[in-house]
C-alpha cells in the first residue's frame, strides 16, 4: 500500500507520518509532501492508494489539488486534513473519504485512519479463483454477491455472473473478515452494494432482491448499520 500525505506545515505532516507507522501496516509506503505542487509534479494513476491531503496550503489548496489529482485517477482514496469541519462540504465534489480534524482526541483520529486503511483494503482487495485451467481475479468492490450449491459456486458482480467449481465455505472464511456478510444459507452479500433492508429482504444497488433468512436478520443488520456508520 502507497500512502501520500500533503501538508506545508511540517509538526501536523510528521504527526500524522508517526500516526500511520504506529499502527504497522504491512507493505506500506508512506511518502511526504509539503505541497500539492510537489505532489502533482510527477503523480501517476496507480501511484498511490490513499491521499491525505491538508485543505488550507498557500499557492495551491488540498481542494485544488484533489481536483486536478481526480482528473487523473478516479480510484485513489482521498481524504482531507483540516482545522474547519464546513471544509468537509465541499470535499464531495472530488469524492472525499473522509475529512480528519486536527487537534482532535487520540481515539477519533486513530479511528477515522483506521477506517480510511479499511476502506482501502475493501477497494483495492482482489478475490482470485481457478475455473476449467484459468485464473480469474475480480475486485472485492465489483462483487455484488456470491451463493453456493453443492460444489459450485456462483459469482455475481456488476458487470454479469459467473459460476465455478468451488467450495462456498471456503469464500466466506476468505470475505468474512472484509465487507461481507451471510444473509441465507448460501447467500455471502458485499454490504458495499446493500441499498435497502426491508422486513424480509436487502435490496442490492443493482435492484436484485434476495430473501433475508430469519436467523440471520439480526446479525445483517447490526453488520450493515456498523458498516454504514463506520463510513
Amino acid at each position: 500500500m502507497n500512502i501520500a500525505i500533503v501538508d506545508d506545515e511540517p509538526v501536523f505532516l510528521k504527526q500524522l507520518h508517526n500516526r500511520l507507522r504506529e499502527m504497522k501496516l504491512p507493505d506500506c509506503e508512506i511518502h511526504e509532501f509539503t505541497s500539492g505542487r510537489d505532489l502533482l509534479s510527477f503523480y501517476v494513476k496507480g501511484m498511490y492508494e490513499v491521499i491525505i491531503l491538508d485543505v488550507e496550503m498557500p499557492d495551491l489548496t488540498g481542494l485544488q489539488t484533489a481536483e486536478r489529482i481526480r482528473q487523473i485517477d478516479g480510484s485513489v482514496i482521498i481524504s482531507f486534513l483540516t482545522n474547519y469541519a464546513e471544509f468537509a462540504v465541499k470535499g464531495y465534489d472530488v469524492g472525499a473519504f473522509r475529512y480528519i480534524l486536527k487537534n482532535q482526541p487520540d481515539y477519533v483520529y486513530t479511528k477515522q485512519l483506521n477506517s480510511i486503511i479499511a476502506e482501502c483494503q475493501q477497494r483495492f482487495r482482489t478475490f482470485t479463483f481457478n475455473n476449467k485451467n484459468l485464473s480469474f481475479k475480480f475486485r472485492l468492490t465489483d462483487i455484488l454477491y456470491f451463493e453456493g450449491h453443492r460444489r459450485k459456486v456462483s459469482l455475481f458482480t456488476v458487470n454479469g455472473e459467473l459460476e465455478y467449481g468451488g467450495d462456498f465455505s471456503t469464500v466466506c472464511g476468505e470475505l468474512l473478515k472484509y465487507n461481507f456478510a451471510i444473509i441465507n444459507r448460501g447467500i455471502l452479500v458485499n454490504l458495499d452494494h446493500i441499498q435497502n433492508i426491508t422486513k424480509y429482504d436487502i435490496i442490492l444497488s443493482n435492484g436484485r432482491k434476495i430473501p433475508i433468512g430469519k436467523t440471520y436478520k439480526d446479525e445483517i443488520v447490526a453488520r450493515y448499520l456498523n458498516y454504514a456508520t463506520g463510513r
